[in-house]
């Protein structure tokens, strides 16, 4: 990484890391295992102040007081020399398989340092599968529901998922065979604190305008053309999800927004282009029938 002068995000914190605490200062390493509203994770360094406060920086790019983290957080976990004795990994049996990133004994939970959070209880709806005590909850991210937090399952599939960052769409799931599986209703945790479920209604069809894959600032136009961003030509295939992702068929680009007719109301939504790296955001409708971006 010295030679090349360049790494990934974890490789530079580590160097950081390295130098610093030879110098006798205190650099941790916070992380994300999966951003909210876009693809892939993050680490960073940070250090506490005097007044116990997280001041953050990113090693090798950008100094304390300077970095900022500018996409949408879930959940955040700091490395610890110490084995956490309530950790998943802790607390688990050893045979009971569980997501990566989070099934470690060495992080903490330190989301309430960067964002509000909230907790979230839940009675799961799908039957607990054998030998399963536990349960998770998932953003999207890079085409997939990636588990970001679990929680014990108590009697009557009661769940709670302490500190999960607010105004995100969330999945339960259970973890079978090393795949997720969803355990009930998709919903978002508002900025409120509040769990809105997206029910997938199949009796008010609705036909919806969609203009992006994902969020735009879009301008207007003096020719009273109507700014899409797709590409022309490239077949675009909208879904939506009712415990799965299920197709509403596909369409070709041409300059124009793109109409879907008879579509379930009050669904999360997902238009993916044609061999795609599913990058693509999932969506809502709001009041407007304009796309609201998670």
């Amino acid at each position: 990484m010295l030679e090349n002068k360049l790494g990934r995000c974890e490789d530079m914190t580590n160097l950081t890391i390295y130098a610093m605490r030879a110098m006798g200062i205190p650099v941790m390493s916070d992380f994300t295992p999966y951003w909210a509203k876009t693809g892939n994770n993050h680490a960073w360094n940070a250090i506490i102040d005097t007044t116990g406060k997280v001041i953050i920086f990113m090693g090798a790019e950008s100094n304390p007081g300077v970095y900022k983290l500018n996409r949408a957080i879930s959940k955040v976990y700091r490395k610890t020399f110490a084995k956490q004795q309530n950790s998943l990994a802790a607390i688990k049996d050893e045979w009971e398989k569980a997501p990566r990133y989070i099934n470690r004994n060495n992080i903490v939970d330190v989301t309430g340092d960067y964002v509000p959070v909230a907790d979230v209880n839940l009675t799961l709806e799908k039957d607990v599968p054998d030998s399963t005590n536990y349960a998770y909850i998932c953003v999207f991210n890079t085409g997939e529901w990636k588990a970001i937090q679990w929680s014990k399952i108590a009697d009557n599939r009661k769940v709670t998922f302490t500190d999960m960052g607010k105004d995100i769409a969330y999945l339960p799931a259970y973890y079978v065979s090393e795949k997720i599986i969803p355990s009930g209703k998709q919903f978002i945790l508002t900025k409120e604190g509040a769990i809105v479920f997206n029910e997938a209604d199949k009796t008010n069809l609705i036909s919806i305008k969609l203009i992006s894959t994902t969020r735009k600032i879009t301008k207007n136009a003096t020719d009273n053309i109507e700014q899409t961003f797709f590409k022309d030509g490239e077949n675009y295939e909208l879904l939506y999800w009712d415990y799965e992702w299920i197709s509403l068929g596909k369409q070709k680009a041409t300059g124009k927004p793109l109409i879907f007719k008879n579509v379930p109301s009050n669904a999360l939504y997902w238009l993916v282009a044609e061999n795609s790296r599913k990058e693509e955001r999932i969506f809502t409708i709001d009041e407007k029938g304009d796309q609201v971006w998670w």
